[in-house]
């Protein structure tokens, strides 16, 4: 629906604007949306301090909207339906539209930089001292600056099952060696050793940073991080980068991976675990309890295997990362007041009601989270701070999904000719930038009794006459923001809509 509307959007808008049904476009005054829970009246909201807190996906409004409401009852709450992209929040800022919280699930500080001027700085708060250093350390700048903060963490790694494992008598892989050892006693068995979604850019990213994170995690791999993320480079670093893709054209020999793997939909590597066919995919916590093998088996969750166990890792991300605008924050009364909200958000009680399933772990000091069995042989991993935090830039998943289907098709053969393909895509020019459609009049996403939602309407009204239908029934959560006057790119055109539910990763 979301590239629907975005491919429509861009149809109509290259031609003329779009037809809404309101016939103003200045925001109205804005009465509570229905996102935002329980209705107050003018004179209730007249008393109340408003804060404005952009959710990243739908389970935010089940997972923080009546706790934040009954924590801070003197705050009128308005909860938006985001994008998940921090470029959504700078499309945000152009148009001086920012809210007061910020929250994204697929994340970067390089993609963050834009924002740096408009985002509050956390590096001195009590709140960034609660946290682990070496997770900090991946949302710090290089001139010391701390604007986004995570909440508890997804876990990336090889799922196994034990089950077949034991039925074939192939030892539990400890390291890079027995892994390699499992795939090769499974292949001579018509058992696929491991698979995976090639087809989705998380996967090739995940894989590709999974398989060297000690090469990530060494001083030169952060050193470089921090410069890319920063901005002070845009190639990868010989240095670092060489044997990171030297490690995965191993990785595709010994797990025998091939061009029909980079083809591989998210449900099939799945399938062929579920059926006992695969012996190993990637995946991640919540996998472990939807896919038990075929119905009974022992699953596990390993790590990403080194050279020896002291070299293995997990690979993680934040379930979502949260930042707060600069907006309003020299009045040190409202400073105290966002601050709070956001401490409660990512606290003990804040993170318990977004931690399902007891398949996450924390980044912080003073956080601690249940874990199924299944995940057992996570606790000294996690103990040890041993939980890599991918890199996971916008270009990140692009072009490592563009490399990594060359590498398992063959389409380069060695890993210097990677790096290369590599670095050539990051010099070249961000896709969708380009000017393509002009929008004369705006539009409200805001919902009041006189006016509806103005934003919804026009989209709406718009498919309507595209379609040439008499009537279109559609849900105003799929319009992520105010539609603004003036110049869109095909990317900014995409934040106009979005999903009804949090995509992938």
């Amino acid at each position: 629906m979301k590239k629907l509307l975005s491919l429509l959007l861009v149809l109509v808008m290259t031609a003329s604007a779009l037809a809404g049904c309101a016939s103003q476009g200045a925001k109205p005054t804005a009465e509570p949306t229905p996102q935002s829970g329980a209705q107050s009246s003018p004179a209730q909201t007249a008393q109340k301090e408003k804060v404005v807190i952009a959710c990243w996906g739908n389970q935010m409004l089940d997972g923080y909207a009546p706790y934040l409401r009954d924590l801070f009852p003197q705050v009128e709450f308005e909860f938006v339906l985001a994008t998940n992209s921090t470029d959504y929040y700078r499309f945000r800022q152009d148009h001086d539209d920012m809210p007061d919280i910020l929250t994204v699930r697929r994340f970067a500080l390089k993609d963050a930089v834009l924002l740096k001027d408009y985002l509050y700085d956390l590096s001195n708060t009590e709140l960034a001292a609660t946290y682990y250093g070496s997770y900090l350390d991946s949302y710090t700048y290089d001139d010391g600056t701390v604007n986004w903060l995570p909440t508890c963490a997804e876990v990336d790694s090889f799922i196994i099952n034990k089950t077949l494992f034991d039925e074939y008598n192939v030892p539990i892989p400890t390291d890079y060696a027995s892994f390699a050892a499992a795939c090769e006693a499974f292949e001579a068995v018509g058992i696929r050793g491991f698979v995976s979604d090639f087809s989705a850019d998380y996967t090739c990213m995940e894989v590709l940073q999974g398989v060297s994170i000690p090469v990530l995690q060494s001083m030169e791999g952060r050193k470089w991080r921090q410069q890319y993320e920063s901005g002070a480079t845009q190639q990868l670093s010989e240095e670092v980068w060489l044997p990171v893709l030297e490690n995965f054209f191993d990785f595709r020999e010994k797990a025998y991976l091939g061009a029909e793997d980079a083809a591989y939909p998210n449900r099939t590597p799945k399938e062929l675990f579920s059926q006992g066919k695969a012996a190993m995919f990637r995946g991640t916590g919540a996998d472990v309890i939807s896919f038990p093998g075929r119905g009974q088996d022992e699953v596990l969750l390993m790590p990403y295997f080194g050279q020896t166990q002291q070299d293995n890792w997990y690979l993680t991300y934040p379930t979502f990362q949260i930042a707060a605008s600069n907006k309003g924050m020299d009045d040190p009364k409202r400073e105290k007041l966002i601050l709070d909200i956001m401490t409660a958000m990512v606290n003990q009680q804040g993170q318990d009601h977004i931690s399902y399933g007891k398949n996450m772990v924390p980044y912080k000091k003073d956080v601690t989270l249940e874990l199924m069995p299944q995940m057992d042989n996570l606790k000294p991993y996690v103990e040890q701070n041993k939980l890599y935090i991918r890199l996971a830039s916008n270009e990140m998943f692009r072009i490592s999904k563009d490399v990594v289907k060359m590498i398992l098709t063959g389409a380069v053969t060695t890993p210097r000719e990677a790096l290369d393909a590599f670095n050539q895509e990051l010099a070249g020019e961000e896709p969708g930038t380009e000017i393509v459609a002009h929008i004369d009049t705006s539009y409200s996403n805001e919902f009041t009794p006189e006016h509806g939602n103005q934003a919804a309407s026009s989209v709406a009204n718009t498919i309507r006459k595209l379609s040439g239908a008499d009537l279109v029934f559609m849900q105003s959560c799929y319009v992520a923001s105010d539609i603004y006057a003036g110049d869109y790119s095909q990317k900014d055109l995409g934040y106009l809509a979005r999903m009804t539910a949090a995509g992938p990763a």
